[in-house]
């Protein structure tokens, strides 16, 4: 059961997690990494666990005897370079694909959701909505909108560890049965607010820290006038719309906690005791 990933950020823990004893060998056979940065540090990792590693355009050639595609280009990966990548992928009858979204579900905020227009349109739209398309709202990665996050001890490889374990059980459980999984899925190992945040960082530094509430009308003005990003991803926080606590897929990639442990804020805060810890 061959599979396909990416050497991105969220690409390298997907795969880690495909080539671990939870999924290889049992489950998955084999594990393909297409990537332009086949001598870099990431790529030789993968290949030390087990993946293949190749430097190649990504055609219906390239694809045969896929069952499934992580598409893990990243935030820079034009509408087009995707676009062409669903094409591919469906053109060469692999049966699940995850597109390039791992971050915010966005569908909520209808118009001021614009400016992430959702990568899994076209691909759904193809071969007659034959193959099992999945979007993956986990929420934004921590360290992209909080660079400080490691300094306080927020365990972000963890995260993304865990992240990569559930994208990888999902594609397993699709490709054996594409009803299974639903077409959009949240991830959500904790849920709190930046004012909750602040609380248990205080809690265990000892030490005031100071939460500035930004205005909502101007994020809403940036998103209108710039197709701004960034605002569109702090509007999604402003208005509660990044809360998956109570409607995601975390009972059915690790039923009753079996295969690993979701760690809250307050466990992973306080195993750090706030303090900086290396990535």
């Amino acid at each position: 059961m061959p599979y396909n990933s990416g050497c991105r950020l969220a690409g390298v823990f997907v795969t880690r997690a495909f080539l671990s004893g939870l999924f290889n060998p049992c489950k998955v056979k084999r594990v393909i990494v297409l990537t332009r940065q086949p001598s870099s540090a990431a790529a030789k990792e993968l290949q030390a666990q087990g993946a293949e590693i190749y430097d190649s355009d990504i055609t219906p050639k390239t694809l045969e005897g896929v069952d499934a595609v992580v598409n893990a280009l990243g935030m820079a990966a034009s509408k087009e370079v995707n676009d062409n990548l669903a094409r591919a992928v469906s053109e060469a009858g692999v049966k699940v694909y995850i597109p390039n979204e791992f971050g915010l579900d966005m569908r909520p905020l209808g118009h001021y959701g614009k400016p992430w227009a959702i990568m899994s349109t076209y691909a759904r739209e193809l071969n007659g909505g034959a193959m099992k398309v999945i979007s993956v709202y986990p929420g934004t990665f921590l360290d992209l909108i909080f660079p400080m996050a490691p300094l306080i001890g927020l365990d972000i490889q963890n995260s993304r560890a865990r992240i990569g374990l559930s994208v990888a059980n999902m594609v397993v459980l699709a490709t054996d049965d594409p009803t299974s999984v639903p077409d959009f899925v949240h991830l959500s190992g904790g849920a709190i607010s930046w004012v909750g945040l602040a609380k248990i960082i205080e809690k265990e530094r000892g030490e005031n820290i100071t939460i500035n509430i930004g205005d909502v009308d101007i994020l809403k003005e940036k998103i209108e006038k710039e197709d701004d990003k960034l605002s569109a991803g702090r509007y999604t926080y402003a208005i509660g719309a990044s809360d998956y606590s109570e409607n995601n897929v975390n009972e059915l990639v690790n039923p009753s906690e079996s295969l690993w442990k979701w760690d809250t804020i307050e466990e992973t805060r306080s195993s750090h005791q706030g303090i900086a810890y290396r990535c």
